[in-house]
């Protein structure tokens, strides 16, 4: 909302929504409306929050942009990747713990699931659009990736927002975690012992932050649920399709949720 907030009173918005299913015809819509702007002479920028050529796309909308005769600008972004793990408090590399890291995502194209890298001790995994298959995604790391069940796993939701929450347990249990905390999209996975570097205390306990303030918490049975709220900006990625000479714009901006269980809302503004 802070970005939307900038933009001109003189620009027109509109949304585009990416219900499952409907991905393909939404991002349809969206060339459609960047064709127009450029074609009625304006400036078209297409605002998108993390990194989508990570992923996302990215590559596939300069190529489209290309065919209407436009060289994009492209304004790098940060991914959630790296940034909803350290927003979470949860380092991707560490010395001594991890010295490598490997990004997935949760669906593949037509929906199918990617072929997974197998275990390794000092190894980091970051999944993202992930969290509507992550029982089965931990079911699978341990029978085809040979994952130990106890290897911690962490889901960071909302990260950046003012109502982000970090859910931490095993592969063993941390599907039981998030159904019964009520884990939504958007939501990025991280899989490793990087997990426990600065979540827990010299006892072995995870704590809670909130504001700031770190309150250990009381460990459930076998589970170690940690809810960690802070307040930080989104990461944004801006693609600019410009044609020289013009003062009019056109914007185009999304803030997502990824192929998970719930809409991806995105606006442009002309």
């Amino acid at each position: 909302q802070e970005i939307l907030d900038i933009i001109s009173p003189s620009m027109e918005v509109k949304v585009a929504n990416k219900y499952p299913g409907c991905q393909a015809q939404a991002q349809e819509e969206i060339y459609h409306w960047c064709y127009d702007g450029l074609k009625a002479g304006k400036h078209v920028v297409r605002l998108k929050i993390g990194d989508p050529f990570v992923f996302g796309r990215g590559g596939e909308e300069v190529l489209m942009f290309r065919k209407y005769g436009v060289q994009p600008e492209v304004i790098p972004g940060v991914s959630a990747a790296f940034s909803a793990p350290l927003l979470g408090s949860i380092p991707v590399t560490h010395r001594g713990v991890s010295n490598q890291v490997v990004m997935c995502t949760g669906y593949g194209r037509e929906n199918t699931s990617p072929d997974l890298i197998q275990y390794h001790p000092e190894q980091t995994v970051v999944f993202l659009m992930a969290v509507g298959r992550l029982r089965t995604l931990c079911e699978r790391l341990q029978s085809l990736a040979n994952y130990p069940s106890t290897v911690p796993v962490a889901i960071v939701e909302n990260a950046g927002r003012p109502f982000q929450r970090t859910i931490v347990g095993s592969i063993e249990n941390i599907a039981d975690i998030a159904e019964a905390a009520k884990v939504v999209p958007p939501s990025t996975i991280v899989v490793g012992d990087v997990v426990r570097v600065l979540l827990e205390d010299e006892n072995g306990i995870i704590a809670e932050k909130t504001n700031g303030v770190m309150d250990m918490i009381k460990e459930a049975e076998t589970q170690k649920v940690t809810m960690a709220t802070t307040v930080a900006t989104a990461p944004t990625v801006e693609v600019l399709a410009k044609k020289r000479g013009q003062e009019t714009t056109t914007v185009v901006t999304m803030n997502g949720v990824g192929h998970d269980a719930m809409p991806r809302n995105e606006t442009m503004a002309i």
